[in-house]
């Protein structure tokens, strides 16, 4: 019996990448992966060894719509949803049978259910083997239910071995699943509950091992919230610290995502630090403390964001934030703000979005209620299912493409690169993740690289390290250049896609060229 895995690309405005992807940075990293998808590794790990498993991750080779095989499996975000019903309705023209399942599946089955012979809905650890087991006896079921929360710790080592592991640039792994928090725009905690599930000490540590193994020196915690249970985090991570002191001198550095009450937590950091946790994605949102409470993001209200993101870089942790416009509190005013507060936080990478509903959540429960979604909007990178309270959609598009200009002009990304390096703690060794001679290489991509964007961006990987140099944060030298080469992604994605403006990066009032009557502040 042969299986077929197919992971589709992430999609933003009809091209093939997302402000999370690094498709447009391949030029530096040598790599059209950015970080692969852990979901049909771990199909395959369950699958029994007489069954033929090949994956496909679309990111980095072609798909074979003649593949020979018993089953397609689809797995996929919503981000990923237009080109998993092409992908389906491909296969099954040609006479394929097709199941398909993950994240989005699992949200919005109604939606699925058209593309699928076989949809999954929830976490696959029971009902992909008992699918398997009916599907040689032909007889199978068209759809499997998975209405617990599995048990994590009986999850097996994914099988990173069947993915093309040289044409990414970072491994993942995964240490918990779930978050304790009740964000009314999150769908994590309709997928994955709020009861977080860690898997037990050794069973991180087996992972790290094989994603050691396989070349990775770079590797993405992918759990929703690594540190909210303390306790467990903290086994976690001392363990790593230990596995990695003993890969000198080529350790691991590791990403992941991180909630930001964990600044509270002074010894928490240090030991993310000591194990080698330097990029952490950190939901922000907003600095508008009415916002946070409008959405229950609690946890954000408590303390002065910024100064809890200086906090992280104290610790040698670089935070990469997310931040959301169009909150029901938010006037034409918020762009603006927002702007200030990035660059008083001067988190370099900011992922900038529209509010957003997904199906299942809270947000979408209430704004169905108040008739305020929009039907069949899928990129919520670009667009918004909601209609906003405080101002037009018109008015929403405008700002959020104003304010992306505006922070990705090469100046204000510069600014923010210092505020990382003004505290970032001086002296210690450089984290370079890689040798020497491959830390070479990658200065000399950037250089070219940033050269190829246009004069206004050449001397910018320069500047940025000599800024680290002026700091005397040497430990700095690796997550910078990650910096860099996420913003040589978001800023040639931008040109393709045509959201580039740089009369709105160089313009400080988001309204100089928009042209439609605004809903001003406070009407």
């Amino acid at each position: 019996m042969r299986i077929y895995l197919v992971n589709p690309p992430m999609q933003s405005n009809h091209i093939h990448a997302t402000f999370y992807s690094q498709t447009e940075s391949v030029d530096i990293t040598g790599n059209p992966g950015f970080i692969p998808n852990l979901a049909l590794p771990t199909l395959a790990a369950l699958t029994p060894e007489d069954i033929e498993v090949e994956i496909c991750d679309e990111t980095v080779s072609a798909v074979d719509f003649d593949k020979d095989c018993d089953l397609v499996g689809i797995t996929g975000y919503v981000t990923q949803a237009r080109r998993m019903f092409e992908l389906a309705t491909e296969f099954r023209r040609r006479g394929k049978l097709v199941a398909m399942g993950g994240p989005f599946a699992s949200l919005s089955p109604r939606r699925c259910r058209p593309y699928a012979d076989i949809l999954f809905t929830g976490e696959a650890e029971r009902t992909w083997p008992a699918f398997l087991e009916e599907f040689r006896k032909g007889t199978h079921r068209d759809a499997y239910h998975e209405a617990e929360k599995v048990d994590v710790t009986k999850t097996p080592v994914p099988r990173m071995d069947l993915l093309h592991n040289d044409l990414y640039t970072s491994g993942v792994m995964q240490a918990s699943r779930g978050c304790p928090f009740e964000c009314e725009f999150c769908d994590v905690i309709v997928y994955l509950g709020r009861k977080i599930r860690y898997k037990e000490v050794d069973q991180v540590l087996r992972e790290a091992e094989t994603l050691y193994g396989l070349g990775y020196r770079g590797v993405f915690l992918s759990d929703d919230n690594f540190t909210a249970n303390r306790k467990k985090a903290t086994q976690i991570l001392e363990a790593l610290r230990d596995w990695n002191h003993g890969k000198q001198p080529r350790p691991v550095i590791f990403g992941t995502q991180l909630s930001i009450d964990v600044a509270r937590s002074p010894d928490v950091l240090d030991l993310c630090a000591d194990a080698g946790l330097r990029i952490a994605f950190v939901g922000i949102e907003t600095p508008n403390k009415d916002a946070l409470k409008e959405v229950k993001k609690r946890q954000n209200v408590a303390s002065d964001l910024a100064d809890d993101l200086h906090e992280l870089m104290r610790h040698g942790i670089l935070p990469m934030a997310g931040v959301i416009v169009g909150f029901d509190h938010d006037t034409t005013d918020v762009f603006e703000e927002q702007f200030a507060f990035l660059q008083e936080a001067g988190t370099p990478i900011c992922g900038l979005g529209m509010l957003s509903a997904p199906e299942g959540t809270a947000l979408e429960a209430r704004l169905e209620k108040e008739g305020r979604l929009i039907a069949n909007r899928d990129d919520f990178y670009t667009e918004t299912n909601i209609v906003p309270k405080q101002m037009t959609q018109a008015e929403l598009s405008h700002g959020h493409r104003w304010l992306l200009n505006r922070l990705y002009h090469p100046e204000h990304f510069l600014e923010r690169i210092r505020t990382v390096c003004s505290h970032w703690p001086s002296g210690g060794a450089a984290h370079l993740g890689t040798t020497i001679e491959e830390a070479i290489t990658i200065r000399e991509g950037l250089l070219k690289s940033y050269a190829g964007l246009g004069p206004e961006f050449r001397d910018m990987p320069d500047q940025c390290f000599q800024a680290v140099r002026k700091a005397r944060a040497p430990s700095a030298f690796a997550v910078i250049g990650q910096a860099l080469i996420q913003y040589k992604h978001i800023v040639a994605l931008s040109m393709k896609a045509g959201w580039w403006q740089p009369e709105l990066a160089t313009s400080a009032d988001p309204w100089e060229s928009f042209e439609a009557p605004r809903v001003r502040a406070g009407a």
